[in-house]
């Protein structure tokens, strides 16, 4: 079951230029939760999205079955 969701669809986390300069990859990560996902813009602005997702390893691997085959449907 999902716990948690969080997104930064309208937080600008590549255009964020710390001192060293803008980043190149965003990810938020929590090694406390589990079964979390993670949403923010894709890094060329073009109106794509990251998704990060975080689950049990037995549940991602059924993710990852039902998403390649979903993609193979398009």
């Amino acid at each position: 079951m999902l716990t948690q969701l969080e997104h930064l669809m309208r937080a600008p986390v590549y255009g964020t230029d710390i001192v060293w300069g803008k980043p190149k990859k965003v990810e938020i990560t929590s090694i406390d939760r589990e079964d979390s996902i993670f949403m923010a813009e894709n890094k060329d602005g073009s109106g794509g999205v990251e998704i990060g997702l975080v689950l049990k390893k037995h549940e991602m691997e059924k993710f990852d079955s039902v998403f390649v085959n979903g993609l193979k449907n398009l």
